[in-house]
């Protein structure tokens, strides 16, 4: 066992406190240097806990702060970018057709091709017919145009039934 020299009106205080709190006063000067290690405090520099609550407090303060900070410069302008940004999908959403509109586009398309497909062999027909009436109607042309140029040009002097022809078998018409 160690002596260690502290002064009367210190020993008398220890003595006091170590009374109050049933220890002894190796056991006091041992569980007071075990909380120093414990939470590395140095008793000889140690403020008032209050005064190390205030330091506490204004670095609390100093955090609230910079998330207040972080809100306003970060947080706000991305919730309303989010918001205008679900807005405007909710407007195109509503313009965009539905699977249900698809199918029935998709029905309404077969459909006018199914009629197309029906109205083809009809529409070759009438070409063909038309054509005929073309042709017939050319050929009955040139023969009245031929018996023209022959009643103008009886003797054949002036060759317009030669170029008629001529004219009618290149395929142009007058």
């Amino acid at each position: 066992m160690k002596t260690v020299g502290i002064p009367e009106a210190v020993h008398a205080r220890l003595k006091h406190y170590c009374a109050r709190h049933g220890l002894g006063l190796g056991e006091c000067i041992a569980a007071s240097l075990t909380y120093f290690e414990r939470h590395g405090l140095n008793p000889a520099t140690h403020e008032s806990p209050t005064a190390e609550m205030n330091r506490l407090i204004k670095r609390v303060d100093q955090v609230i702060a910079f998330i207040r900070k972080q809100e306003s410069d970060l947080l706000r302008p991305m919730t309303e970018a989010v918001s205008l940004s679900e807005a405007r999908i909710e407007r195109s959403l509503d313009t965009v057709a539905t699977a249900k509109q698809l199918q029935l586009l998709e029905e309404h398309l077969a459909s006018l091709v199914r009629q197309l497909n029906t109205l083809v062999p009809a529409a070759a027909a009438a070409r063909a017919a038309t054509e005929r009436l073309l042709s017939e109607h050319a050929r009955r042309e040139l023969e009245a145009l031929q018996l023209l140029a022959r009643l103008v040009d009886a003797k054949n002097k002036s060759g317009f039934l030669q170029d008629l022809t001529k004219l009618y078998q290149e395929g142009g018409q007058p």
